[in-house]
């Protein structure tokens, strides 16, 4: 989004306060406040997503791993493998770029 500048706002709010609350799933509130009453401790994505946001602070360039090419070839078995549950109801999707997060 080009505004590195909230992004290591966000970072930075979250060293302070992230490992102290134990890596929590969510946080409650807008403001965020409060650990979420239903939130569990200790959460890999939690530890993942800041690393991974330090890394794109560090290298935004970094971000391209999170995109890449769909191989069509690999798209069409998937889609013929799906496509034998009768039970199971999709629409074809014309995405050119797949984004793992």
């Amino acid at each position: 989004m080009n505004r590195p500048e909230i992004a290591a706002r966000a970072v930075e709010i979250a060293e302070k306060r992230i490992s102290r609350d134990k890596w929590p799933e969510y946080y409650d509130t807008k403001k965020a406040r409060f650990i979420g009453k239903q939130a569990h401790l200790f959460q890999t994505w939690s530890i993942a997503g800041y690393l991974v946001a330090k890394l794109l602070l560090a290298d935004p360039s970094a971000a391209r791993m999170l995109v890449m090419d769909e191989d069509p070839e690999l798209v069409s078995a998937f889609s013929c493998m799906i496509s034998t549950n009768p039970r199971r109801k999709h629409g074809q999707k014309n995405s050119k770029k797949t984004f793992m997060v």
